[in-house]
Formats: structure tokens, sequence, C-alpha cells
């Protein structure tokens, strides 16, 4: 699937120029559309609070949250070169409400680009990328928080074990693939897994077969596949890593597995994930 059709969630925050430069080169370099979306995020009055509602100060919050955004959408028009054309969806709710309208507009694109949140982060930040993910059927490029420049697409490592998200991230990840001049499939077995069960010479024949020659690479059997992936990564120095985001959702609340809960936590390089 080319990708074409790019959505980057904005970040009116000192971090959001980063983002800006991310979205607007990746766009550039895979000559596809970019649509910015702004989350106006609505709050309410914490149950502590005394006295009368204070609807005039929480109108005063969201109109405040929708200028910010508006702001940051501004800032990324002058960024724009000319090659890329970037529109603008305003959004807003409460927090799983805005959540669940970033998911659903994202359903609409080759690919979201969002920001990994800060460990200082909670609420809407901490809960955007994942919920994303989850509810968009999309693949997602995770950039984290310390990312600094340009996307850059020339060395790529995908975590492969054969399963069905695995199988989706890559699907979604193949025109980036392509442009990649190294890529390495990462396959690992845990301890109690027969090593020849590990799935992946099928995997770079499909490769091979969209023009990606991609080389196969087992690491060591291990209790602590997140560890393992991330020390890789460390050495190697992938531009991106794809890999699929394993969890699952328990009425509204959504529970990562424990290996994508810690690679996601601790990420250095940005990350295409699909559920």
């Amino acid at each position: 699937m080319a990708i074409k059709d790019i959505l980057v969630v904005l970040e009116s925050g000192p971090e959001g120029r980063h983002v800006d430069d991310f979205a607007l080169s990746l766009a550039d370099q895979l000559g596809g559309h970019l649509t910015a979306t702004g989350v106006a995020l609505q709050t309410i009055a914490p149950v502590s609070f005394m006295g009368d509602y204070p609807y005039e100060l929480m109108a005063q919050a969201t109109d405040e949250a929708r200028d910010a955004a508006q702001k940051a959408f501004e800032r990324m028009i002058v960024a724009a070169p000319d090659s890329v054309h970037v529109d603008y969806v305003p959004l807003e709710g409460f927090t799983s409400e805005a959540i669940d309208r970033v998911a659903r507009l994202a359903r609409h694109y080759d690919m979201t680009i969002i920001r990994q949140n800060t460990p200082e982060e909670d609420g809407f930040a901490s809960q955007l990328a994942v919920g994303v993910i989850f509810g968009s059927g999309r693949p997602c490029m995770v950039l984290p928080y310390i990312h600094k420049g340009p996307a850059k697409l020339g060395k790529a490592m995908i975590a492969w074990d054969g399963g069905v998200v695995a199988s989706r991230a890559l699907a979604g990840s193949l025109s980036l693939l392509q442009r990649a001049g190294k890529v390495e499939v990462i396959t690992v077995a845990r301890k109690d897994q027969d090593i020849d069960s590990v799935p992946g010479f099928d995997i770079t024949r499909h490769l091979a077969r969209h023009g990606i020659n991609a080389t196969l690479k087992q690491l060591p059997p291990t209790d602590d596949i997140a560890a393992i992936l991330l020390s890789h990564a460390a050495d190697s120095s992938p531009d991106y890593i794809v890999m699929g985001c394993y969890g699952h959702s328990r009425l509204r609340e959504l529970i990562l597995g424990g290996t994508t809960r810690e690679i996601f936590s601790s990420m250095t390089v940005p990350i295409v994930m699909a559920h």
C-alpha cells in the first residue's frame, strides 16, 4: 500500500516543531498529502470543586485550547515546503471522546503520526497514541518525545513473530521499506519455544517479491523480548522500527501486552505500529 494520505496530530507545546519537521519531511519524501488535526480538549471541574459550576471558566479553557491548536497549524503551514499541501481538521471533546474522534478520523488515512507521551504526562496525552492504534485499524508512526529532525527512511528494523498484528504493521509499511537501503528482520524465541518454530524465512521472501532485500537475524532465546529488541536497536541504530502493537481492550480500558508496553515506554526511534 502506497502511503499518500498522512494524518498528523498537532502538538501546541515546544515539542510541536519536531513533530512538524518529521511529518512534513515524510509527506515530502513520499509525495503525499498531509492533514493536521488539532485537538481542543474540553475539561470539567474537579470533583473537589466547591460552589457554583464554573461554566464560563470551562468555556474559556476550551477556547484557549482551540486557539492553541489553530496556532500550531499556522506554525506548520509556515514551515511547510511548497511540495506539501496541508489541510486542517479541528477536533474537540472530553478525554475519551476526543481520543475516539481522532481514532475515527485516522481510519481515513494511510498512516497517522503521533508523538509518544512523556513520563510526566497523563490523561489524554498518555492515552492518545495507544487509543488511535487500537481504534483506527491503520498503522501509526509513533515518534519518541525526544525525537528531533526530519524523517529518515534509510535503515529499517522489523520485529517479526509471524503474528496478525505484526503482519498488519508490515503491510502498512511496505512503501516505507521499499525506500530503505537496509532492512533487517528480527526474530526472537522465548526460552520455552523451539527455535526452529520461529518464523522468518517466508516473510523475507515476501519482502523480496516487493523489491525489498531484507536480511534475517535471529536473536538469542529470552524471557524478556522487549529488552533484547531495544538492546539490538541501540546497537544497530535503525531509522525506524516496524512492529505489531499487542494488547486488548476491556470495556473502555486499553491494556498493552508486556513487551509492547515496555518498548512503547522506552522507544528511542520512531516505531510503525498496528493492532
